[in-house]
């Protein structure tokens, strides 16, 4: 594996021990709370749209897995408990580390084709996914950080 694909794979799992850590530390109630009602997510469905996101570029479109993302759903997402996204999220991240690992350097330079998004480089997806995943990590840290200033989350 080549230093480059170690340090954005080694980067994915940093971020994703920091998501764990931010809900795995909130309290319980706080899951599904969300700071001003429709214009933002919760911490659940913050933690099932970056599971959804990581699965969809890396595994879907690098990895050529069959398309199995439902993105609207990840929105409409609730739980009282981590259990089930913790195994979800596990699964991904081995999915991730698979696909990665079987990349070369010279795979960073080519080309997939992304809907919405066009013809995009490898490299390009990778940093997109790590760019991504540290947006929702700040929003999700953010909002752990307003349930506790709030006590209630009312």
């Amino acid at each position: 594996m080549s230093t480059e694909i170690a340090e954005y794979l080694d980067s994915i799992n940093r971020q994703r021990a920091r998501i764990w850590q931010t809900v795995e530390s909130a309290d319980p109630r706080s899951l599904n709370w969300t700071p001003t009602g429709e214009q933002t997510n919760s911490l659940f469905v913050l933690t099932t749209h970056v599971i959804g996101s990581e699965h969809g570029w890396i595994y879907e479109i690098l990895g050529n897995g069959a398309q199995t993302r439902n993105r609207p759903a990840e929105f409409s997402a609730r739980g009282d408990n981590l259990d089930g996204l913790r195994v979800e999220y596990e699964r991904v991240a081995e999915e991730t580390s698979r696909v990665l690992l079987a990349l070369t350097d010279s795979d960073l330079g080519t080309t997939r084709h992304c809907a919405g998004h066009g013809d995009k480089t490898v490299r390009w997806i990778i940093l997109h996914v790590i760019e991504h995943i540290s947006e929702h990590l700040g929003q999700m840290e953010l909002t752990k950080q307003l349930w506790e200033q709030t006590g209630t989350g009312a």
